[in-house]
């Protein structure tokens, strides 16, 4: 038997009593998970095994799906299970998570992000953490886009520019080589993605930066959300 801490991605159920969970675990990584007879109405598991709680896993490994044996969630993160809104980002969160990584390919760095994204979700306002999350993931994982120089002419962009970014290839063009396909970024907005690509989430906050990024998460999210779309062809 094997014991690790995880989050839930996603579940099903499949055959009569039983379901089918994803999580994304400490030791392991992202694994597939069998409880059985999960369904019935005495079963005492299902509680144990709602999201967004942190959960400690004790299962049965096999070489596609093991089988949970006992679970307990270890913290409930009642301020996101009692927020819909907040609810709904851990869940995009998490599918963020499921449609780019890897099964069984354990991660430090990717189950720090996970960590602390929950609990920094449970504390601040969900839009930072999304879009920190969002950007801190696709750098740990090597598809972060590029912001440091135009795709066309190589010349250097800098925070006080307003860009196109071309979601075909990947990264940013500057005003003269901006095509019709490009998507606008002002300056600003262009600054608020760097910011939230390299600098530490505790810098942003205590910086207060977090306050305009929000007044454009909008704009962010909406480049974030394209940007992944395309990724995701390739992945």
């Amino acid at each position: 038997m094997l014991t690790t801490l995880g989050f839930v991605i996603s579940k099903k159920n499949v055959k009569e009593f039983d379901r089918e969970y994803c999580f994304f675990t400490k030791k392991y990584g992202k694994i597939n998970l069998i409880a059985k007879s999960i369904r019935k109405p005495l079963s005492k598991l299902s509680a144990q095994l709602e999201p967004p709680s942190l959960i400690e896993i004790v299962f049965v490994p096999n070489s596609e799906k093991g089988l949970i044996i006992t679970a307990l969630a270890k913290n409930s993160y009642c301020s996101i299970r009692k927020n819909i809104d907040k609810l709904k980002i851990y869940n995009r969160i998490v599918n963020r998570l499921d449609d780019l990584s890897i099964t069984k390919q354990p991660d430090e760095a990717l189950w720090s992000l996970i960590n602390t994204s929950i609990k920094n979700l449970n504390k601040y306002s969900g839009k930072i953490v999304e879009l920190n999350f969002s950007a801190k993931f696709l750098k740990i994982i090597g598809l972060a886009p590029n912001m440091s120089y135009c795709l066309n002419c190589q010349n250097k962009i800098t925070d006080n520019q307003s860009v196109g970014f071309d979601k075909y290839q990947g990264g940013v063009v500057c005003a003269k080589c901006v095509s019709p396909k490009s998507i606008n970024l002002t300056s600003q907005v262009f600054k608020s993605i760097n910011i939230l690509i390299n600098m530490p989430f505790k810098e942003i906050m205590a910086k207060e930066l977090n306050i305009p990024i929000e007044q454009r998460s909008g704009d962010i999210k909406k480049f974030f959300d394209e940007y992944i779309k395309q990724t995701k062809k390739y992945f």
